[in-house]
């Protein structure tokens, strides 16, 4: 039988996540899981046990593995106990999303209180709510976030999903939340599940894996899963809502469509901040570095998860000098994981898609053909006033000279086989 600690993680690597990540998901100290990793803790509390796979969504064969490694029975519960969203330091920028995502799932409405079908965007390029009739969401403007240099925090430009396609008296029982890798999908979902269960009663399941999960149907649940769910759980269990956290749509009837946006500059800047200071805790912002904070958030599109590897950086870099570098390659001071996840993001595209995303990285204005919207979908691009960019990172990883099928004028992309 495997050591606890390398199994923990073995699991932990495998998801992608940091000991800090996988801290912020489970709730547990970075310092237990350094411990429980390097040996120095053999025999973890049987609750530290379930907070570690809940925060790493194993499924119930490799959460009985996890349990038997730590010395505790492998009891299998009715209903999985929710996993706690991660601690309000982490989840920033993100009030507007997750209001409007409870609202989905809680009230069947697609917005966050904007009545009549009014514009809540605040400018164009926004988010049109539809009006409540038959005709349901005519569609959605600006998807993907507006510029950098447009964005502010709490601005509803950046919740780019309402909904596509389905009338509003339809409950909205199946939710996908796309976008580009890193962009925070499912950080938006935690902290939604904590939500539900904390202030509604939910029951929270996660199912990261092919397996039919045990679902209560004397209460509300909510299922979170980064699979392509099976349709008939809803069918069976009419208490139950599924979300989905997704690089591309599932295709699955029924299915509602939360395209996550990246952040406001100012959320971005805060977030930058509270990993810098995990690094460099006496490092201050000031009006001599404000300029280049503003240029490294714009430079790595406010993505989260580009935000936090950046942050390391700051052990060695100034804000000034670490900007040059992200402007000579926004993926120079990125890890590999970050890369390998872009490139999944661009592997979801068909040859249309792929090619259209070639020319809008070169710098074509490519109007608003039909793979546009699955650029969109995917926050591959946002809006520039009336046209489309791609993200920088995007462009990027579609410009970087790595082997693989090529494109026009040689831009090569690695699309997994």
């Amino acid at each position: 039988m495997r050591e606890f600690g390398e199994l923990l993680r073995t699991h932990r690597i495998g998801a992608g996540l940091t000991q800090q990540q996988l801290a912020d998901f489970a709730m547990v100290s970075v310092r237990a899981i350094r411990d429980l990793e390097c040996g120095r803790t053999r025999s973890p509390r049987a609750e530290t046990v379930r907070l570690l796979a809940d925060g790493l969504r194993l499924d119930e064969g490799s959460r009985a593995d996890l349990q038997q490694a730590g010395g505790r029975a492998a009891g299998r519960t009715a209903v999985a106990p929710p996993a706690p969203a991660g601690s309000s330091g982490v989840v920033v920028g993100r009030e507007a999303e997750t209001a409007a995502l409870m609202a989905l799932l809680t009230e069947g409405r697609p917005g966050v209180g904007a009545p009549g079908g009014r514009d809540v965007s605040g400018g164009a390029g926004g988010v049109r709510v539809a009006g409540g009739g038959a005709d349901g969401v005519r569609g959605v403007a600006g998807v993907g976030g507006a510029r950098a240099g447009e964005r502010g925090q709490g601005d509803l430009r950046n919740v780019a999903g309402v909904v596509f396609g389905a009338p509003f008296d339809v409950s909205r029982r199946l939710i996908t939340i796309t976008g580009v890798s890193g962009v925070g999908k499912t950080r938006l979902a935690l902290e939604v599940a904590g939500e539900l269960h904390f202030r509604h009663g939910w029951s929270v399941l996660w199912h990261p894996a092919q397996a039919t999960p045990s679902v209560d149907d004397e209460q509300n649940t909510v299922l979170v899963t980064d699979q392509r769910p099976d349709p008939r759980l809803l069918e069976a269990h009419p208490r139950l809502r599924i979300v989905v956290t997704a690089l591309e749509p599932t295709g699955l009837p029924g299915e509602h469509l939360f395209p996550l946006g990246a952040l406001g500059d100012d959320a971005a800047v805060k977030l930058l901040l509270t990993h810098v200071h995990r690094v460099r805790p006496a490092f201050r912002p000031e009006p001599a570095n404000q300029a280049a904070l503003t240029g490294l958030v714009h430079e790595l599109d406010g993505l989260p998860s580009a935000l936090e590897f950046a942050a390391g950086w700051f052990m060695v870099y100034s804000p000034q000098h670490l900007l040059e570098r992200l402007r000579t390659n926004p993926l120079d001071p990125t890890s590999a994981h970050l890369r390998d996840s872009l490139r999944r993001s661009l592997s979801t595209l068909d040859e249309d898609g792929r090619a259209l995303l070639a020319r809008l990285a070169d710098g074509e204005d490519a109007g608003h053909s039909g793979p546009m919207r699955e650029l969109c979908l995917r926050g591959l691009v946002r809006r520039a006033g009336p046209r489309y960019e791609v993200l920088n990172l995007v462009r990027a990883a579609v410009r970087e000279p790595v082997s693989g099928p090529h494109l026009t004028a040689g831009v090569a992309l690695t699309w997994p086989v």
